[in-house]
């Protein structure tokens, strides 16, 4: 457990470093894809609900510091979304294309209703313009076709770096 905590926070802490800064140059009708919310949202499937709370809390507060975000919100945003992927450990089982985008589908809907549910509960001030517009349908877009992408990167680096005698688990 521990030992996938610390490859899933390692993964994750380099690809916020990436997102923030070399893939923020990269948008799409001023849409940028969430690639660090992909990529987060498989490993919690894959590594289950305690260990992908406790690396989501921490990449949140991360990108909470590194992001005009109030600190916490994305902290609750990565927890809580660690648990409610986490409980699809053993029961999704991923093909090259199909699944992993519309898990990276259900990751971006999940956010903008998470996003404007903390805004509401605690009286943050966004408007809910920010969080249901027209850029969010070209976010699902760009979300959607860049999934299957990422997966297959991430599998292949997976693959590429795991102790072939005991894995990720051991």
């Amino acid at each position: 457990m521990i030992r996938t905590g610390l490859w899933a926070s390692v993964v994750l802490g380099i690809l916020l470093l990436l997102q923030t800064t070399v893939l923020s140059y990269f948008s799409i009708a001023g849409v940028k894809p969430g690639v660090l919310l992909i990529v987060f949202v498989i490993l919690a499937s894959q590594n289950g609900g305690l260990v992908s709370q406790i690396v989501g809390f921490i990449l949140g507060l991360a990108l909470d510091m590194v992001t005009t975000a109030p600190l916490g919100y994305n902290a609750f945003q990565y927890a809580l979304a660690g648990y409610l992927f986490g409980l699809g450990k053993g029961k999704v089982y991923y093909d090259p294309f199909v699944v992993p985008a519309l898990v990276g589908l259900l990751a971006t809907i999940y956010s903008a209703v998470a996003g404007f549910a903390l805004s509401e509960v605690f009286q943050l001030g966004f408007k809910v313009d920010s969080f249901f517009q027209v850029g969010l349908v070209v976010q699902l877009v760009v979300n959607l076709v860049a999934s299957p992408l990422v997966y297959l990167v991430f599998n292949f680096l997976k693959q590429r770096f795991q102790d072939p005698r005991r894995g990720f688990d051991g």
